[in-house]
């Protein structure tokens, strides 16, 4: 008769694998004895992991039918046999002795749950809310801090006690604290151990559906009102204070948040009522009227939130009679002053919040130079004062400092209610006056009889940094601000995850530009065979630059590269970029940290330095914006606040104004043309069609283009303007047509008379647009008045088809005229010898299929930040289909950057024009692309990979027309059927359907439709 183990460790392999063998390591190295471990993947999870998994015989694998995490653990525990659980992450590392601490002391014990503390690997330990030294058979309600206590990785439960109260994990919810606060609660006693059971990574990752955690939260407090009702006040309070509850009440604002909190109103008024007190306004107002029902005002709070909030400042009311307590500030929220909704709700002090950075410091003269900035949210930082000291416990060091006008950090603050030019200030600190310890950078800034103090933290400019300088080790971070650490060695420094990361010896020496902005590199430390790689950090895009060796000796390669244009002749899109040497595996450090760089422009750039504490380089590009031209604040001194917001209540409306005046143009209309296409990120679509047309039939008129990031040339002739810039404000403002493919401009914006605004939009729709999306759960809506306010402004509108028209005019309320001429981006498909063009771009020879993937955007995909992949099997499809074929791959524009594109086909995500990718493309693969429409006029095959096909069209966004039975082409569900499908790919099957839809949805698709609104517009 088999024993069975005394501990059973489940391990779901659901997230990134790539720390699994240290993990499987850390397991197969505890001293407990009869333990079992219980791995619990998806089907599609990466197979050879099991073979690394059943090396040794006490662990096992199973499978779980969905990526849920907590269903995999659910899956795990069903199949566990020991007497003891235990659940540890993938990528979590368990000492040696962890399990058999816990374990060992639950059966000293007898206590239902044992727990110790959670460390972040190579970071400082967490889990400070339990005890000091250990302390067995103790209880929540003994020790409330537990409270806390809510990650399940740092536990070993009773199997029995598990069973006896049917503990399961809920699926949807990334998060224990639905098990592990129950547990506590009706455990009879807990052990609670004083060392590090657990070693883990950061994981930020929550519910995609706050609505269902808020859910999950207000059943824990009902719990804890039955069992602990001496916890549930101080955990109402803990969800409001850690920011759980104003989250998620803010979270309102997604699409269905309203009706989830109507759905809990009867919860939410269970809540202790001093909660909310702790709630800054917003969350305070969410909850009052949630917990009340009132629907109406809650929907309209949740439009404030999602427009106006920002440019919304604060009002100071004075008593109405004398001797009543001072005048309070108010938030000018939604229905203030109405007698339904108490004034203390809108009592701001909680949303006075200090706002302390750091922004560079440097090594200089013999002294640290710091540069910073100190306000106080919603309060102007005219006038105000900023004290600025360093403090080593109870010491403290008074730094003086010097005020500074710093323009940028109004510009960044992400509001336009209130001027924070004046809160800027540099200070000089000399480090060998320092007494040994650790001193950190504090501050204090008071502004309309409000004063608020706290730790300065690093700016967003500033990154992480690390170097000596007199004696002291610098060290900025964004969690711990700047210290000074004086008297200690410098191994004594900290830890931090970026010091674990591989680097090469290579050093970065010195930075210089050319004359021709072009960034010059110089270092030690590489070879001849080297290069200088730069990948950014939010996609998977890189590019790479050869060196140049200047001298040997030593071991140290003197070296120098220029990083200039990208292959595709563009300057590096804005973003962080994160600077490798050789094969992309080490990165380059820099040796001048204490000395960085200043911020340089380089055409539409601004590229500036930033450094890890591990001293890894990086650069920093973004639009080339002046303060004045970036920003909300900047958008209401050009005359219209967003949304249509009032003026500031702290006096400072008036300057603003005259300052508006000298921003308008004047004069009259140029003779020229503005084009903006998906707002300035590509030059394509019908406004490049008509922008070639126009240059043709005018070429005296001048021609300008609008772009975000400088990702697109243009022709020559053609002048671009940088998106927001004064440069853009003059042109849209001045220009005699406009032409523009989406229906949002700047808020700033008002069509002047005289101008002409054609609107071409981008595609026929199957899907359901603008005021027609209402109903669908995921779909991202506009507010009816804004389609209004756009709609407004435009004085002819481009149709497709007749099928079109209605639709169009619809879904954004348009009353104007329509051009039903066909979509000019289509005449590319017409012209001859356009597709060798794009084959030789690509360098794909003639005699190969050219077939396109391009699939659409999912709505819900914007939810979050998650990495994207294909549905498609393209290495399988690639390999099917042979050498005669040649697969591309065009993700959607709005998700490119977060798709994960295999090995084996080339990726035209970024190839200029989706018109001439469709001349080159012989067979089309989509799903409920408009892509469908134009390269109907071809005649050439299509497959339809609708895999979600149901969902999307019930769920997710829904369509026109029934697509099952009009689509020209295959419907299939699975990359077996798309392979399948492509092996015999031919329109011949489809031939009536196929001519059908043509005439249905592109009946005037002749190549001459440019032609026919050009013609229109100079008529």
């Amino acid at each position: 008769m088999t024993v069975p183990p005394r501990l059973s460790v489940i391990v779901p392999l659901q997230g990134p694998e790539e720390h699994f063998e240290e993990c499987l390591r850390s397991l197969r190295d505890q001293t407990l004895p009869d333990i079992e471990v219980v791995i619990v993947r998806h089907p599609r999870a990466v197979r050879d992991q099991d073979a690394k998994a059943v090396r040794d015989l006490r662990f096992r694998v199973v499978t779980a039918a969905t990526l849920d995490v907590g269903a995999a653990r659910n899956t795990g525990v069903a199949h566990a046999t020991g007497a003891f659980l235990a659940f540890a992450g993938s990528d979590a590392v368990i000492p040696a002795d962890a399990y058999r601490a816990l374990v060992e002391s639950l059966e000293n014990t007898g206590s239902d749950l044992a727990c110790g503390k959670a460390a972040r690997i190579a970071v400082e330990t967490a889990g400070r809310h339990l005890a000091g030294t250990t302390v067995l058979r103790t209880h929540i309600t003994k020790q409330p801090t537990l409270l806390q206590d809510t990650s399940v990785t740092n536990k070993v439960f009773r199997r029995a006690f598990w069973d006896e109260h049917g503990f399961a994990f809920p699926e949807g919810l990334r998060e224990d604290f639905p098990v592990t606060i129950p547990a506590h609660v009706r455990s009879r006693s807990t052990d609670v151990l004083n060392e590090v059971v657990c070693l883990g990574r950061a994981d930020n990752a929550r519910s995609a559906d706050p609505g269902r955690r808020l859910a999950a939260m207000l059943e824990v407090s009902g719990l804890l009102a039955e069992h602990a009702p001496e916890l549930k006040r101080r955990y109402d309070r803990q969800l409001a204070e850690h920011g759980d509850l104003v989250t998620l009440l803010g979270d309102a604002s997604i699409e269905g948040g309203v009706d989830r909190l109507l759905e809990l109103a009867p919860e939410l008024a269970d809540l202790d009522p001093e909660a909310g007190d702790t709630l800054p306004v917003l969350g305070r107002l969410t909850l009052f009227l949630a917990a009340r029902g009132r629907a109406d005002e809650l929907r309209k709070l949740q439009r404030f939130a999602r427009t106006d909030i920002r440019d919304s400042g604060v009002v100071r009311r004075r008593p109405a009679l004398p001797g009543l307590p001072r005048p309070r500030w108010y938030l000018d929220y939604p229905f203030r002053g109405d007698r339904g909704v108490p004034d203390h709700l809108y009592e701001a002090d909680r949303d006075f919040e200090p706002h302390a950075r750091v922004d560079d410091v440097r090594h200089c003269g013999g002294m640290l130079r710091v540069e910073g900035h100190a306000y106080i949210a919603h309060l102007e930082s005219r006038r105000s004062h900023v004290g600025v000291w360093l403090q080593r416990g109870d010491d403290r060091i008074d730094v003086p400092i010097r005020r500074v006008s710093r323009p940028d950090v109004t510009a960044d603050s992400g509001q336009s209610a209130v001027c924070h030019d004046d809160s800027g200030f540099v200070a000089e600190i000399d480090p060998t006056r320092l007494q040994d310890g650790r001193w950190a950078l504090h501050a204090e800034v008071s502004a309309r009889g409000i004063t608020r103090s706290g730790r300065f933290a690093a700016g967003r400019s500033a990154g992480e940094r690390k170097f000596p300088a007199g004696g002291v080790r610098v060290t900025l971070t964004e969690e711990r601000g700047l210290t000074l650490t004086s008297g200690r060695p410098a191994e004594d420094s900290g830890c931090h995850p970026d010091d674990l990361a591989p680097c090469s010896g290579a050093e970065v020496t010195g930075v210089r530009w050319t004359e021709a902005h072009d960034l010059v590199l110089t270092g030690v430390g590489l070879s001849r065979t080297d290069t200088i790689v730069l990948r950014h950090a939010r996609t998977a895009e890189r590019h790479t630059w050869p060196l140049h060796l200047e001298s040997a000796g030593g071991g140290q390669g003197r070296w120098a590269a220029t990083i200039g244009r990208t292959e595709q002749g563009l300057p590096l899109r804005s973003g962080t970029w994160r600077v490798f040497c050789g094969d992309e595996r080490l990165r380059l450090r820099a040796r001048l940290v204490g000395d960085l760089p200043e911020p340089h422009t380089t055409g539409l750039h601004e590229v500036s330095f930033r450094t890890t504490l591990a001293r890894e380089l990086i650069l920093v590009v973004r639009p080339a914006l002046h303060p004045d031209e970036r920003g909300r604040y900047a958008t209401r001194r050009r005359g219209t606040s967003p949304q249509g917001s009032g003026t500031s209540r702290q006096g400072s409306g008036t300057s603003l104004q005259r300052r508006v005046t000298s921003w308008r143009p004047a004069g009259r209309l140029w003779d020229a043309a503005f084009f903006d296409s998906y707002g300035g990120g590509q030059y394509s679509c019908n406004p490049r069609a008509v922008s070639e047309e126009l240059g043709r039939r005018r070429p005296d008129m001048e021609l300008i283009w609008v772009t975000r990031d400088g990702q697109f040339t243009v022709p020559a002739g053609v002048r671009t303007v940088l998106y927001g810039s004064r440069e853009h404000e003059q042109a849209l403002r001045s220009c005699r047509f406009v032409v523009a493919n989406r229906r949002t401009q700047p808020s700033w914006y008002a069509k002047r008379p005289g101008q002409m605004f054609v609107q071409t939009w981008h595609g026929t729709p199957l899907k359901r647009l603008g005021r027609d999306i209402a109903g669908m759960p995921y779909a991202q809506r506009d507010l009816d008045e804004d389609l209004e306010r756009y709609a407004a402004m435009w004085d002819l509108m481009v149709s497709p088809s007749p099928f079109a028209t209605p639709i169009l005019r619809g879904a954004f309320g348009y009353r104007g005229e329509m051009l039903e001429s066909g979509y000019p981006r289509t005449d590319v498909l017409f012209r001859p010898g356009r597709d060798r063009w794009v084959r030789r771009r690509l360098s794909i020879p003639e005699d190969r299929r050219v077939i396109l993937y391009a699939p659409t955007w999912r709505d819900d995909e914007l939810t979050g930040r998650r990495r994207l992949g294909l549905e498609l099997d393209v290495g399988r499809a690639v390999e099917a289909l042979g050498l005669d074929d040649v697969l591309l791959v065009r993700t959607h524009y709005l998700v490119a950057d977060r798709m994960t594109i295999p090995p084996g086909v080339i990726d035209v995500s970024r190839f200029p024009d989706m018109a001439d990718l469709l001349a080159a493309t012989d067979v089309l693969i989509t799903d409920y692309s408009s892509a469908m429409f134009d390269f109907a006029c071809t005649g050439r095959p299509m497959v339809f990979f609708t895999y979600d096909l149901e969902r999307y069209r019930d769920e997710v966004r829904g369509f026109y027309f029934d697509f099952e039975e009009e689509a020209p082409g295959p419907i299939v569900r699975n990359s077996d059927e798309v392979i399948e499908a492509l092996k015999y790919a031919d329109a011949t099957p489809y031939k009536v359907r196929y001519q059908d839809f043509s005439d249905k949805f592109c009946p005037w698709d002749d190549g001459h439709a440019s032609e026919r609104v050009v013609g229109r517009m100079l008529a």
